[in-house]
């Protein structure tokens, strides 16, 4: 959804848009991190909610991110990746590769691009 389009926020949590992805890109189809276009570093992320859970639901969630698991994708506000400015992390879905490949990768959410 674009964030023109929500009328109604969430019972719970809150709705975030304006992140972007760095060294990965998302598919809405497959609803999954894949791999980023050629000499294309950042791709916008669309809304996501994020909401706290508990740690026995968030095992209980594991089969929704796909046959590996989910990605603990680390949110910085600067694309400067330092413990200064990392602000969350988000579970993301990684359906064709193992999380390691996007450690590996380097993949990270961050507010700002410049």
């Amino acid at each position: 959804e674009k964030p023109e389009q929500v009328r109604t926020g969430p019972r719970e949590g809150v709705l975030i848009h304006g992140l972007f992805l760095d060294g990965a890109a998302w598919s809405r189809n497959e609803t999954s991190l894949v791999e980023s276009e050629p000499k294309k570093l950042f791709c916008a992320l669309p809304l996501i909610m994020v909401t706290a859970v508990t740690k026995g639901a968030k095992r209980s969630m594991a089969g929704d991110y796909g046959p590996y698991g989910a990605y603990e994708c680390p949110c910085y506000k600067y694309t400067k990746r330092t413990d200064k400015y990392i602000i969350f992390h988000v579970s993301l879905a990684s359906r064709e590769q193992r999380p390691v490949h996007w450690s590996l990768r380097g993949t990270a959410l961050v507010c700002a691009t410049e």
